[in-house]
């Protein structure tokens, strides 16, 4: 009779050992695709967040200043160790059917105190071209050109300036709440409530001081907001330069002196700078992975696992796995920095 046999426990073990090898060789391929499928979608989505925000950004900047006065095109709040807020004049707010003449602007009768922080500013009227744009209280009818609404969540921006005098700067802040009725707004000055020309509107004399409403681009969070509504997610940082061309000569002579905002360490402050004079608009947006890509956190000299800096922002220093991508818009806007002398 013939013995049978079976395998021993050392074959079995063996096979075993070679059967883990490979289970674990397979595991780790299909974690490592999964994770590159992860990343590579993520870049794809941080792309296509980057042409959403491009093409209604690059379109607002082209039209800041339409109708309103010069020096109420464009404000900010510049910043080197945060992302920087960007004021943008609301062109969608008014209308060219009936105006004749530009300088557009809700005349502040009182409360403009130039203070900075919270601040109730008295108009002549909340609609500044006769014809409202916004519902800020929810009944179907545009009452206002200021926005501000709660449901959906909005908040608008406000520039200020002097109408006839540009050279005075602009102020600009956060709209909390419109009251249509009493023809008042209020506004959040924050960092940058300086008046124009850093005098305030009592004992102002002859100041024509007016305001304007502005869509603001802000980065809270790792999210793009526009007016307090999210525009894109995965927003790391938002940088932003102005070019003045002081001297008329067409060129950029100084980052200091006629590109505020560009230089590592130097600030702009628009209270500082005539907008009649601004010539060009650069703002850059980043925009990361949700996820840390295992590859480059392996490779600390890949420059996309770096922080990417921008303008005067200081660079934080450190390395992580995230992916980046950056867009940069260099618009020079249509409405401003043409008109001929004396024109608001």
């Amino acid at each position: 009779m013939r013995a049978r046999r079976g395998f021993t426990i050392i074959e079995l073990m063996i096979a075993m050992a070679v059967l883990l090898v490979v289970v674990a060789y397979l595991t780790e391929m299909l974690t490592r695709q999964s994770r590159a499928y992860t990343v590579v979608d993520q870049v794809t989505e941080a792309q296509q967040n980057l042409r959403a925000i491009a093409d209604l950004l690059e379109r607002e900047l082209r039209v800041s200043g339409f109708l309103v006065p010069q020096g109420a095109a464009v404000c900010g709040v510049d910043q080197t160790n945060a992302p920087d807020v960007l004021y943008l004049s609301d062109a969608s707010a008014l209308s060219p059917a009936n105006e004749k003449q530009l300088g557009v602007g809700a005349a502040i009768t009182g409360g403009f105190s130039g203070t900075g922080g919270a601040e109730s500013l008295s108009l002549d009227d909340a609609v500044i071209d006769g014809l409202a744009f916004y519902d800020t209280d929810g009944d179907g009818n545009a009452d206002s050109d200021f926005l501000e609404s709660v449901s959906p969540f909005r908040t608008g921006g406000v520039i200020v300036t002097d109408r006839a005098n540009p050279a005075r700067g602009a102020s600009c802040g956060i709209v909390t709440d419109v009251n249509v009725g009493a023809s008042t707004i209020r506004v959040d000055f924050r960092s940058d409530g300086a008046a124009p020309g850093g005098t305030p509107l009592a004992g102002a004399g002859s100041a024509d001081l007016v305001a304007v409403p502005a869509h603001v681009y802000t980065v809270v969070n790792d999210r793009l907001l526009r007016d307090g509504m999210v525009l894109a997610e995965d927003v790391e940082d938002l940088q932003f330069a102005f070019f003045y061309d002081v001297d008329g000569d067409g060129d950029v002579d100084s980052e200091w002196l006629e590109y505020p905002g560009s230089a590592l360490g130097q600030i702009y402050q628009s209270s500082n700078w005539d907008n009649s004079d601004l010539t060009e608009i650069r703002v850059n947006v980043v925009v990361r992975t949700r996820d840390q890509d295992a590859d480059v956190l392996q490779s600390p000299g890949m420059a996309q696992g770096q922080w990417q800096v921008k303008e005067n922002r200081v660079d934080p220093g450190g390395f992580d796995g995230f992916r980046r991508r950056v867009h940069t818009a260099v618009v020079r806007p249509r409405n401003v920095g043409l008109r001929p002398l004396g024109s608001m």
